[in-house]
């Protein structure tokens, strides 16, 4: 009897459960008005210059030319129409694509800018976005460096060609910190601009090409530095052969390296500086009156001991024929040489006190100058490099202080040219 009872109370259970049990509506289709339609351009020229909330019920509709698929684009995409183009700050990762056509109704976002490049921020993809169709690709415009536009060709798609890098040898970023990497991408006539490379790039390890090519990519901006970011490394084509403009700097188009500091940047165009010492920062380059390197171990009445390096890019000599370098210098105060290295197998990234192999070219550097009491730069004259030339050359300047004294030293319109 107590198993029949059992039983019962199971059967009964199953019954009420299937009995009761019902279908679930589906959800709600979510519906984004259309509102008014707006271009992308006419939505940008609204911007007053500071945050704002977007209250009209506008709409804009454009084709995406970014995603985040190869890790260098990070809950972010690129939105571009006939009138112009717009990045995307997206509250969610994922969900559009290269080729996607969509319409985004943008009441309630938020328009704003980071370093001058106009934004709207937090785009819900499932509230705000409706795909229209995929595969719907824009043709890149192409253009030079100089041609590109701060304001009107910020965030659109475009193709450069006859450009090369200026670092040989580095790779995109640092895939092993995983910290973004800044490479210089000059033309043949002396115009450069940024590459900006995530390290959570599925390429941000690969070496730089060491070519003269195309290249095709979202073209942003910071204040009033070009800036560039790749969307596909296979959009990197660089296999022809190089031009003489590359090295850093604002020189003409038959230089192998030009550095005039009159950006008012030691680093800029691939360069870099390394230090070692007793005293945080005594001793370090750093810029003088904004145009001219300087190196001093002398603060607060005292000598601190240390060793400072100002390294450029590598660039190529392997289409020179009888290349030389030539720069400004000055000197002040008692206290160790300045001296100029080179070398062949350096890096590019490294501190050269342990990587790299380098020659001392202070010998052969035809006029250093010696203290006669005044700031006035001296012309170092003509250093022959033709024992140099090869693919992936590196110059560099190492500056010496000791605890018992120190000169000051200065160096500017540093060039190689033929």
């Amino acid at each position: 009897m107590k198993n029949f009872t059992q039983t019962l109370i199971i059967f009964s259970a199953v019954y009420l459960f299937y009995s009761c049990n019902k279908t679930y509506d589906n959800p709600p289709v979510n519906e984004v008005p259309i509102g008014n339609v707006i271009s992308i351009g006419d939505l940008k020229d609204e911007y007053p210059g500071n945050a704002i909330t977007i209250d009209s019920n506008y709409t804009i509709f454009g084709n995406i030319t970014s995603e985040e698929t190869n890790g260098n684009f990070y809950k972010e995409v690129f939105i571009q129409d006939i009138s112009g183009a717009i990045k995307l700050k997206l509250k969610a990762s994922g969900g559009l694509y290269i080729g996607d056509s969509v319409r985004i109704n943008v009441q309630g976002l938020t328009m704003s800018d980071y370093g001058e490049l106009i934004q709207l921020d937090n785009v819900d993809v499932d509230q705000q976005v409706v795909k229209i169709a995929t595969e719907k690709f824009i043709t890149p415009y192409e253009a030079t460096i100089s041609q590109l536009s701060l304001s009107e060709d910020q965030s659109r798609l475009v193709k450069l060609n006859n450009v090369e890098f200026s670092e040989l040898g580095m790779t995109y970023a640092d895939a092993v910190n995983l910290s973004t990497g800044s490479r210089t991408l000059s033309d043949c006539n002396g115009n450069i601009m940024s590459v900006r490379t995530s390290g959570y790039a599925n390429f941000a390890d690969d070496t730089l090409p060491s070519g003269n090519g195309s290249i095709t990519g979202i073209f942003t901006i910071y204040n009033s530095e070009k800036q560039f970011v790749i969307r596909d490394i296979n959009e990197v084509t660089m296999d022809s052969s190089r031009c003489n403009a590359g090295g850093g700097g604002s020189g003409g188009g038959g230089d192998y390296l030009y550095k005039d500091f009159d950006d008012g940047s030691l680093t800029s165009g691939g360069w870099k500086t390394f230090w070692s010492g007793t005293n945080p920062n005594i001793g370090e380059w750093e810029m003088l009156f904004g145009t001219i390197a300087k190196a001093s171990n002398y603060s607060n009445s005292t000598n601190y001991a240390c060793e400072s390096w100002l390294v450029s890019p590598n660039f190529d000599l392997s289409s020179a024929t009888n290349p030389y370098l030539i720069f400004d210098n000055v000197t002040r105060y008692n206290g160790a040489q300045l001296e100029l290295y080179i070398s062949s197998n350096y890096d590019g990234v490294s501190n050269p006190d342990i990587q790299g192999t380098w020659f001392n070219l202070t010998s052969y550097v035809p006029n250093w100058d010696t203290d006669n009491f005044d700031w006035d730069l001296v012309s170092s004259g003509n250093t022959d490099l033709t024992g140099f030339i090869s693919p992936s050359v590196a110059i560099a300047y190492k500056y010496i202080g000791s605890n018992s004294d120190g000169a000051t030293w200065e160096v500017d319109n540093i060039i190689v040219t033929e």
